[in-house]
């Protein structure tokens, strides 16, 4: 069973942070360069819609293994918490800047209102992403320290 929720537990870590990298990385470069900025965004806008969600479900796992997982040292699950509360702060600002940006995009039209405003939000939210996303990769570290460390305490050595 250990096994199996480890794997649950990884696998959404996969899906959130290997879909946002692979995204910012391949995609957003190559969409931008076939469609431009701005047809770019408007795929952005429903493509972040999506990993927002994966994150917010990834975030639920993440709490539930730190429930579940004996690590024995106080200060990993302290630490992890408090990384965990903050990746949660970050999602909650995520969803609230994604809804505002959205209100400046005419889908239609494929037009942005308001483009300075537009640009100093979506800076803010970029930032926010790659923020949350340097947070989870130490969270990672840590939750592999937390199963080996469980192990340890499980087998007796």
């Amino acid at each position: 069973m250990r096994l199996a929720w480890r794997w649950l537990v990884l696998a959404s870590l996969m899906m959130w942070l290997g879909g946002f990298t692979f995204y910012t990385a391949i995609v957003v470069p190559l969409g931008t360069q076939q469609l431009g900025a701005i047809g770019q965004g408007f795929i952005t806008r429903e493509v972040t819609q999506r990993i927002n969600i994966l994150a917010s479900v990834a975030l639920v796992v993440l709490l539930l293994d730190q429930c579940l997982t004996t690590d024995p040292s106080w200060l990993r699950r302290g630490t992890r918490l408090g990384l965990w509360l903050l990746m949660v702060a970050a999602q909650v600002g995520l969803f609230v800047l994604h809804g505002w940006l959205d209100s400046y995009l005419d889908p239609l039209t494929q037009h942005i209102e308001q483009r300075p405003t537009f640009y100093q939000w979506h800076r803010l939210y970029l930032w926010l992403h790659t923020g949350q996303w340097l947070v989870a990769l130490v969270e990672i570290g840590l939750l592999l320290s937390a199963w080996r460390a469980a192990d340890r305490a499980a087998s007796g050595s």
